[in-house]
């Protein structure tokens, strides 16, 4: 059609489709789709509305998206670096906060295209009463959960109960001793 286009490669091929661009590679099909990208080689973009990339990809900036899929290891790091914080404070009271999360196991509803079947995990209204830093509301409304930040109250929590271990080993030793005397 004429507003898909074709950029460089061989072999490639648009037909019965719409709003599609093979940027480059060879041996790409798009056949009967709307708003379908590909860049690399032998793809066949088979859904509408998606962008293809056959070979490895360096994004030199952000990328927004609401749901990512990868066939691949996603490899990411978070910038952390102390010299982008200020006003750092320990955390505290994390154990009370890891206890007071409900972790549960449920069934995904079909409102829903990105996951099926059973699963684990937490319910977003209940982790926004105990960490509201790591729930988000997404573009449709619903509540997402930035699992990662779960994290340093974990680790938090593991220290407080090091912490509380260690003095009741040292309560346990003192009554020992004092029994033995």
């Amino acid at each position: 059609m004429s507003d898909s286009i074709i950029l460089a490669g061989v072999n490639n091929s648009i037909t019965n489709s719409s709003r599609c661009t093979i940027i480059n590679g060879s041996n790409n099909i798009i056949n009967g789709k709307t708003n379908t990208h590909i860049v690399g080689n032998g793809i066949n973009g088979t859904s509408n509305n998606m962008f293809y990339v056959g070979a490895n990809m360096i994004v030199l900036g952000d990328i927004y998206c609401d749901d990512l899929f990868a066939y691949g290891d996603v490899v990411s790091s978070y910038t952390s670096d102390e010299r982008l914080k200020k006003n750092i404070t320990p955390l505290t009271g994390c154990l009370d906060n890891v206890l007071k999360l409900n972790p549960v196991e449920f069934d995904w509803s079909e409102e829903q295209k990105t996951y099926s079947g059973h699963d684990i995990g937490l319910i977003a209204q209940q982790v926004k009463e105990v960490l509201p830093e790591v729930v988000v509301e997404k573009k449709n409304g619903y509540l997402g959960i930035h699992y990662e930040k779960i994290i340093p109250v974990l680790i938090g929590a593991s220290q407080e109960q090091d912490a509380q271990i260690s003095e009741l080993e040292k309560q346990v030793q003192e009554l020992i001793n004092k029994s033995s005397h």
